[in-house]
Order: structure tokens, then C-alpha cells, then sequence
């Protein structure tokens, strides 16, 4: 069963259950770096919001054996929890100043985002791309980000470099920076034994690293961004440092001591990319570096 066909049955099934008068829908869903999954919708008759469910996943599941019965009792399960108990008033989002205080910014990887960047108020970084969020809560919908859209800032008569001077005063406020030693921030993912191999590592190559993200360690990278905060850390850690892009959600940070280039770096990256990252979480390949003397981010060579 190739994927078209799952989920021409996916959405049989769940037709079946949800009746006449729910509407079920799958479409295409461009996501970070240009990645396409397909996510299905259910709509009750009345409602106005209804959460989306990515089926690749479940396909996937399907393929290593889990069979469809199980798939759409799943599927129904993640479309109750995320059902908001009543109707949904989003008119509010036309007024900027209801918005405007939580404005905030990610970075993406320019090159694998042309096409999303074309449609979307940006700043280039680097190699990177700032762009523009609603952060919201909601008492129906819980937490979750809405991406600016060029129609979006057209509608609130704005523009990059008022949504950029928002979203630099409201994301750190929002989402707060943390700084952890690697040991410290792979606690919950390593045992005792990995965890001291580890340690024992960087004491004999006295090369100790740090990772950097926000206290919810989503779209962490965007740390990077906050005013002062490198400037902050080459204080702290004695000096310049390297960048190394982990993720969208954290990135690495090497004091530099000489003994790193640029090659080694980018190879490294690139690796840990390839192999343990999915694709839609890609920062970029490339390392950066922080200089003390300058306070600049450059590119590494």
C-alpha cells in the first residue's frame, strides 16, 4: 500500500466514524526546509478550528506493521485531545495592537526556505533567515505559533522592521535563554555511565561544551538572537567562542582555543544532520563564531 492509498483509507475510516456531517480532509503541508506531510482535518458542522493531524507518521507505522484499526483509533484519540470545546473567535487577530506583544522570531535555513521566504516578512542572518510569529495562549487552543505572512502584515498596515523590533523585545521575554553544560543538558538522555565517559572526555581534552536554547527547548536556536546574550556568554565562558548549529531548537557552543577549523566543524555538522537529525529540524551546516573583540557573529571559513 503506497502512501495515496493509506490515506484514501485513513480518511474512509474516519469518515465512517465521524458521520455525514464532519467534513474530513487531507491536504499538502509545506513545513521547515521545504519538507511536505500530509495533514488530515476533521470538521464538525458549526466548528471553525480543527486541530491537524500529520498522517506520514502513521504511515510509517503502518508500513512496520501496526494495522489500520489501531491507526484511526489514534488518529481519533490526537483529534479529541486537541478539540477546542467550543467555537473559536479569531477576529481578534486583525487588530495589531491585541497581537503586537507577542510577536516573536525563529530562525530557518535561507536556501531550503526560498520558496516559504517569498511568501513571508524576513531578515537575512548569515547564511539564515529571522522570521515572524504569533505566539499564543488560548484557553481552547492551548499554546502554538501562527507564522506572518506578508498578507498578515499588510492587513495590520506594518512592517519587517517593526515586527523585528517587537519580536526582539518579546521573545526573550517569552521564551527564556538557558545555558547548560552538555553533561548537564543530555542528563535526561544518557545514563550515569555515558554521562561520566563524557565528562571524563572533555577533562582530558579540556574541551567543554555548552548547549544554548530557551527553557522550553523549542526553536531554541533563535537564542542566538537576543541582544547581549553572546556578548554575555564570551564573559562567562573567558572569551570567543564557535556556533555549531544543533538544531532549530538549540545550537552548540565551543569556546574557541585554537584548536578547531572550519573544515572539521562544518564536517561534523553536516554529519550529525545526515544522520540524526530529521529533516525539518536542519539548521544549517555550517559552524559560526562569536568574537569577543569585534562582538560579531561571523561565518566560519
Amino acid at each position: 500500500m503506497n502512501l495515496e492509498q493509506f490515506m484514501k483509507e485513513v480518511i474512509a475510516r474516519v469518515q465512517a466514524v465521524a458521520g455525514e456531517e464532519a467534513g474530513v480532509y487531507v491536504q499538502e503541508v509545506r513545513k521547515n526546509n521545504n519538507v511536505l506531510m500530509h495533514g488530515m482535518t476533521i470538521l464538525r458542522k458549526g466548528g471553525n478550528i480543527s486541530p491537524t493531524i500529520y498522517l506520514d507518521g502513521f504511515y510509517e507505522m503502518h508500513k512496520e506493521g501496526m494495522d489500520m484499526e489501531c491507526i484511526v483509533s489514534k488518529i481519533l484519540a490526537l483529534y479529541v485531545k486537541g478539540l477546542p470545546r467550543g467555537k473559536v473567535d479569531m477576529e481578534f487577530f486583525r487588530d495589531f495592537e491585541k497581537v503586537k506583544g507577542r510577536i516573536v522570531y525563529r530562525l530557518v535555513n535561507r536556501e531550503k526556505n526560498r520558496e516559504l521566504l517569498e511568501r513571508i516578512p524576513h531578515v537575512d542572518f548569515l547564511d539564515l533567515a529571522i522570521c515572524f510569529y504569533y505566539s499564543y495562549e488560548h484557553p481552547e487552543l492551548g499554546e502554538g505559533m501562527i507564522l506572518v505572512h506578508n498578507a498578515h502584515m499588510e492587513m495590520w498596515k506594518t512592517n519587517h522592521r517593526e515586527l523585528m523590533r517587537l519580536a526582539e523585545h518579546n521573545t526573550p521575554k517569552l521564551m527564556q535563554s538557558q545555558l547548560s553544560s552538555m553533561d548537564n543538558a543530555l542528563k535526561d538522555i544518557l545514563d550515569e555511565g555515558q554521562l561520566e565517559e563524557l565528562r571524563e572526555m572533555q577533562q582530558e581534552t579540556n574541551r567543554y561544551l555548552y548547549v544554548l536554547s530557551n527553557e522550553k527547548h523549542s526553536q531554541g536556536a533563535a537564542v542566538i538572537l537576543y541582544p547581549g546574550i553572546l556578548a554575555d556568554i564570551a564573559r562567562h565562558l573567558g572569551g570567543s567562542f564557535y556556533i555549531l548549529p544543533s538544531s532549530i531548537h538549540e545550537v552548540i557552543l565551543l569556546p574557541d582555543d585554537g584548536r578547531s577549523n572550519g573544515k572539521e566543524l562544518h564536517e561534523m555538522i553536516a554529519e550529525i544532520n545526515r544522520s540524526q537529525l530529521q529533516a525539518e529540524e536542519v539548521l544549517s551546516d555550517y559552524a559560526y563564531r562569536f568574537d569577543a573583540v569585534t562582538g560579531k557573529v561571523m561565518e566560519v571559513l
